[in-house]
């Protein structure tokens, strides 16, 4: 009776770390994905960037246009990421089937009004693509190169969620790449800043209290792409070069945004 009695607790002791193990394996963050960039949605030609611009950030002179999209952008690049300023622009070519996607970032450039996230955090693999452990779906307008797609990690009808993507390797950021492009034209380099800083080191998103994250939110905070804070509004955090200087500048209203340097 002892054996049996010992054997049954050993079989369920086992089972149970069968079940640990088997959770484990299926909600650990994946550890290939890594920062790629931030863009937030906001008015036509983004009037907003002179905020970025006074705060000491240079805007590169380039305006991106998205074919097939209905949007387009300017960004502000470092050697590890960049912050994208976006939106939607009746100019830019828009593919038959895409008029859902130019509202969602029409609701998120209204984002003071329409409770919508005016944030997308973009990511790229630094490893094997492997399977995440909630659905996804893939997106591939006009003005991405042939063969190529983004993955989308926000679902379709989310209405209340920052979009969360993963570019293709064509279009993740290089840092090795960009420190010698740098190199090649250190007088007009995009690269440098006003303030002097180099590298993204760190992001915090704020979310409003309200807010119920989604599972890919979850999923990426606990893969430590983010950290999170929770306040009134949408906004984003940006920490340059581990906050070396130990500056901080607020760029709200006119932009969700604080940055550290």
């Amino acid at each position: 009776m002892t054996n049996r009695l010992s054997s049954s607790r050993a079989l369920i002791f086992i089972t149970g770390v069968v079940v640990v193990l088997t959770s484990i394996c299926l909600t650990a963050p994946v550890t290939e994905l890594e920062f790629d960039h931030v863009w937030i949605v906001l008015t036509r030609d983004a009037p907003e960037r002179a905020a970025l611009e006074r705060a000491g950030l240079k805007i590169s002179p380039d305006v991106n246009r998205h074919d097939g999209q209905g949007t387009a952008s300017v960004s502000a690049e470092f050697f590890n990421a960049y912050i994208e300023l976006m939106w939607p622009d009746p100019t830019v070519s828009l593919a038959p089937g895409a008029e859902r996607g130019v509202e969602k970032f029409k609701n998120r450039m209204n984002w003071r009004t329409s409770g919508w996230s005016p944030i997308g955090i973009g990511l790229h693999r630094t490893g094997p693509s492997t399977t995440l452990p909630f659905p996804t779906w893939s997106i591939a307008p006009d003005w991405m190169p042939k063969g190529t797609a983004i993955e989308i990690l926000t679902a379709g009808d989310d209405t209340k969620s920052p979009s969360f993507f993963i570019e293709p390797p064509v279009l993740a950021v290089k840092e090795e790449a960009n420190r010698k492009l740098a190199e090649n034209d250190p007088k007009r380099s995009k690269f440098k800043h006003p303030i002097g800083v180099e590298r993204v080191t760190a992001i915090q998103i704020i979310r409003p209290k309200e807010y119920q994250p989604v599972a890919a939110f979850t999923y990426l905070e606990n893969a430590g792409i983010f950290k999170v804070s929770e306040g009134t509004k949408w906004a984003i955090e940006i920490t340059f070069d581990a906050g070396r200087k130990s500056q901080t500048k607020d760029l709200r209203p006119d932009l969700p945004l604080i940055i550290h340097y």
